[in-house]
């Protein structure tokens, strides 16, 4: 039995459902700005209640215009390697989009260093950028691109770390608070009631992650009426060797540890410290490193939380092509799943293809 065929959707239909003029949906449908706010409510209610789609490729007929996005975020090191992982989704995304216009220019950063922050959001106002996916490390600068991206109706989507207020269009990245209370679920499944445990935050001089404190007040709201005892330890000083004497003499004084949940590069922890100090004691950290899935498998990690870089990058450029090309407005927050890799499901977890894991 046929169907009828569904009708197409256009600007004289949104503009008589919402009860404006075309120019306005115009206008709305290519993000050009100066419509009121309660005007573009209205139209952007008939878009969803109509199911407008756009013609992408009657669009791309129309214009050639290409969309340049920015990705400001830092640059993988061998300290510092979680950074090389989004590559990937970066890839795939690119894969699926280039054909419709899509470019991107990596401005690359030193991760704790301000000037070279400055620098990577100076070139990012003074470059001729249509979107801009960004991983807002200092506050200060990442204010002041959101301002000039305002004045210019270019959107800006956060990952990895958030900064609420700013005025940004969506935030792609991990629950922290809700990663650090998981954290704590397993741990309280792993040691003895009314044992202690160990929340460790190791910290350059410049780093500026507003997770690293959310995954802790997470994992510490867990266990506000357990009988376990909470310590917690954030380093003074960036001397390794001074570091590993310091946690260390925690441990050996505290004969009742029985677990450590480290917010940040828990494979420097473990570096730092002799295999006997970490015997018998349950370990959760964060990130399918190299050097963390060693350990893991080893058993020296108990569990590691996958902040799922390679998803996070993929989905923030779909997010800007859907807003850009499609006119297809994001949810405020995305949250990426809280994963829990063990020592025995590690191996799934590097055999899964891309795109099969980053599916909307």
């Amino acid at each position: 039995m046929g169907s009828a065929k569904k009708r197409t959707i256009g600007i004289k239909d949104i503009a008589r459902y919402a009860g404006v003029s075309t120019g306005p949906v115009d206008k709305i449908l290519n993000n050009r700005g100066g419509v009121s706010k309660a005007t573009e409510a209205k139209i952007l209610k008939a878009i969803e209640e109509l199911g407008y789609q756009p013609n992408i490729f009657a669009s791309r007929l129309k214009s050639a215009k290409e969309y340049r996005i920015a990705v400001i975020m830092p640059y993988a090191t061998h300290d510092i390697p979680y950074w090389g992982h989004h590559q990937q989704g970066f890839d795939a995304a690119m894969h699926e989009l280039s054909p419709y216009g899509i470019e991107l220019e990596a401005l690359s950063f030193s991760q704790n260093n301000t000037l070279s922050f400055k620098d990577a959001v100076s070139k990012a106002i003074l470059g001729n950028f249509q979107g801009i996916l960004m991983v807002p490390v200092f506050h200060q600068d990442t204010e002041r691109l959101l301002n000039a991206t305002a004045r210019k109706n270019i959107p800006v989507v956060f990952f990895d770390s958030n900064i609420s207020g700013l005025g940004q269009l969506s935030f792609i990245g991990q629950h922290s608070r809700d990663s650090g209370y998981t954290a704590a679920e397993i741990m309280a499944r792993c040691v003895p009631d009314q044992s202690k445990i160990l929340i460790a935050t190791i910290k350059k001089k410049d780093d500026n992650h507003l997770h690293f404190a959310s995954r802790e007040a997470g994992f510490i709201s867990y266990f506000k009426e357990k009988s376990h005892r909470l310590i917690t330890f954030e380093n003074r000083v960036e001397d390794e060797q001074t570091i590993g004497k310091e946690l260390l003499d925690i441990i050996q004084s505290t004969p009742a540890l029985s677990g450590i949940f480290v917010t940040n590069d828990i494979h420097k922890l473990i570096r730092l410290l002799p295999a006997s100090a970490l015997d018998k004691l349950c370990l959760i950290g964060y990130d399918l490193i190299d050097a963390n899935i060693e350990y893991l498998k080893k058993e020296h990690i108990s569990f590691l939380i996958s902040q799922q870089p390679q998803m996070q990058a993929y989905k923030g450029i779909r997010v800007l092509y859907e807003y850009l090309i499609l006119k297809k407005k994001p949810s405020p927050e995305i949250f990426v799943p809280i994963d829990i890799i063990t020592p025995t499901n590690i191996k799934y977890y590097n055999t899964i293809e891309l795109r099969d894991a980053v599916q909307f």
